[in-house]
């Protein structure tokens, strides 16, 4: 079961979002951004589905694309400015994931699991663990293990697209690819268990 997956985006904006519910739309309230250096990536050009939409980042420039082919509806790829696939997502008969340089090819409920508590989903980059968890009407990534948790990611809805924002710390720390890949997973509503 994918928690942040199930369901339909909320449109209000009111309450904390359930861990069971979908990804949530921006508060009103909501800071405008984690970090004054934060960096935003923009999915967009959805087509029906977050699977098949154009990452933009700073200065509107298109830095890569998720694709799902019609042809093969059991593989999405991610593709940077240059036509190289950077990950790879494949659907049956059970979700994998494989990012370039990044992570071996894998089961997606072993990359991206879900905490015995069910309040988190963990991911490991570089034998660091980060978690994914809802805070504040955003889906928010920080590192496990240390005694003061800083947010180093945060995913939203908002109109027309899902938006990821990165602080200076994750691009330092190589954070950008897997948590693109990560946004789209917690985003896009397939089963990743």
């Amino acid at each position: 079961m994918n928690p942040y997956g199930q369901g339909q985006w909320q449109q209000d904006g009111g309450g904390a979002p359930s861990i069971f519910g979908a990804l949530p739309s921006v508060p009103p309230s909501a800071p405008n951004v984690i970090h004054a250096d934060s960096v935003a990536y923009h999915f967009t050009n959805l087509k029906s589905t977050v699977l098949n939409s154009t990452i933009v980042g700073p200065q509107q420039r298109t830095l890569y694309r998720v694709v799902t082919e019609s042809s093969a509806p059991a593989c999405t790829v991610f593709k940077d400015n240059e036509s190289r696939s950077i990950a790879m997502l494949q659907w049956q008969p059970n979700a994998t994931v494989e990012i370039r340089s990044v992570a071996p090819q894998q089961r997606v409920r072993d990359w991206l699991r879900l905490s015995s508590d069910q309040s988190r989903r963990v991911m490991e980059v570089g034998g660091v663990q980060y978690a994914w968890a809802p805070m504040q009407g955003f889906i928010c990534m920080y590192k496990v293990h240390t005694s003061a948790p800083r947010v180093l990611g945060r995913i939203a809805r908002v109109p027309n697209s899902v938006t990821l924002e990165l602080t200076q710390e994750a691009m330092h720390l190589h954070l950008l690819e897997p948590a693109l890949v990560a946004t789209v997973l917690l985003s896009c509503g397939a089963s990743i268990d």
